[in-house]
């Protein structure tokens, strides 16, 4: 939601709504599916599974649209004057936001890739078999790679000096400079990590912890 208006998509199609609940504009699609919007640069950015990228003005006229090799069921993420798109073949594409050109674009797996979080300094990629990386978002090189104890329930978040990401066998925390690891919830599954101002809510399969900063 922005300025007065919320944006929603249903199968192939982007709606957009006034406060009232009322359609203002809808645009339409040829795939079956879009993602959930992003919003940025005062345009809509999303993805259908007719293998576009999408770009919209506010009044949900086609600024550019960006053809690729393989859907995109994960919302589209802006970081560093770039936007990010996750294809279901884990293929990365960095997009220029305001022409819709390709900046780069790389595969790191053959495993579907989680929703990525981003440091100043880099972009965190995690796959559900458990492989994490940090990658340059300028050029898409690899800083640093390793293996999660466990498969990952969550995509990864970053907080200030570390980040979380939820497994089945608990939730663990990193510090970004030395990868020392520390679990909290040890042995039980995480369904969702949500952060806060003040910490970071977590939930598992059977009771929600908030946990703070020491």
């Amino acid at each position: 939601a922005k300025d007065g208006k919320i944006y929603a998509s249903s199968h192939g199609t982007l709606y957009t709504f006034n406060r009232k609940g009322k359609v203002l504009w809808k645009y339409e699609t040829s795939g079956a599916f879009c993602t959930s919007p992003t919003l940025g640069y005062d345009l809509i950015y999303f993805a259908s599974y007719d293998r576009n990228i999408y770009c919209l003005d506010d009044e949900g006229t086609l600024y550019w649209k960006t053809k690729v090799s393989d859907m995109i069921k994960l919302p589209l993420a802006i970081w560093d004057g770039k936007i990010f798109a996750v294809s279901q073949d884990a293929r990365i594409y960095a997009i220029n936001p305001l022409l819709g050109s390709l900046i780069w674009q790389k595969k790191f797996t053959d495993d579907e890739l989680m929703m990525p979080a981003f440091h100043p300094d880099f972009m965190l990629l995690a796959n559900y078999k458990g492989e994490l990386a940090a990658i340059s978002f300028q050029n898409a090189q690899i800083r640093w790679a390793m293996a999660l104890p466990a498969a990952p329930t969550t995509s990864p978040i970053v907080l200030k000096d570390s980040f979380f990401i939820g497994t089945e066998e608990g939730l663990m925390a990193y510090k970004i400079d030395t990868l020392e690891c520390i679990k909290y919830l040890e042995g039980q599954r995480i369904a969702a990590i949500v952060p806060t101002a003040l910490g970071l809510f977590v939930a598992t399969d059977k009771k929600l912890v908030k946990l703070v900063p020491q």
